[in-house]
């Protein structure tokens, strides 16, 4: 799953909320296609009834089932999410270039290349000390930034380790 931005508030009576993100929007979600809630850390589905996009970094969407301001104000301050498709993965073979940074260890490296194996997209990721391999996986990239050319992940502690 990709996130997109973060409700931060509601939008008109009848139940849209606005969604912003720094990095930019792309695409608006269709009738019908869910986006996920994180709600408590858990991503819940919600179905969209109507989304358009008024400028590049935000969203209104409404969604079925909450047709009031009041159902959907307890959503302000979530982030959402929508699923990543197999053919949207070919947007990480696009990285060469970027900052990889993990929140967790501090670890900071340039990406030089990324490896298409069967199953899952691999970082090559250049540091003063070598290259490492880093799974370029949807639940560990927590941000990718094109404008800064930043790829914000969160590792599971080790993995940088297991490379040398």
């Amino acid at each position: 799953m990709k996130t997109i931005g973060r409700i931060t508030k509601t939008y008109g009576f009848e139940g849209a909320v606005v969604v912003r993100s720094e990095s930019g929007i792309t695409g608006e979600p269709e009738q019908g296609e869910p986006v996920f809630v994180v709600i408590d850390g858990i991503p819940v589905p919600f179905f969209t009834r109507e989304a358009f996009s008024p400028s590049p970094d935000t969203l209104v969407i409404s969604f079925d089932d909450y047709l009031t301001s009041g159902s959907v104000s307890s959503l302000k301050g979530c982030e959402v999410r929508i699923f990543v498709a197999a053919e949207q993965s070919n947007e990480l073979a696009s990285l060469d270039g970027y900052t990889l940074t993990d929140s967790n260890s501090g670890f900071r490296g340039t990406v030089r290349s990324v490896l298409q194996n069967p199953g899952q997209l691999l970082a090559i990721v250049s540091t003063p000390s070598g290259e490492i391999l880093v799974p370029l996986h949807p639940d560990l990239i927590t941000t990718i930034d094109r404008k800064k050319k930043t790829i914000e992940m969160s590792l599971p502690e080790g993995l940088i380790q297991l490379n040398d």
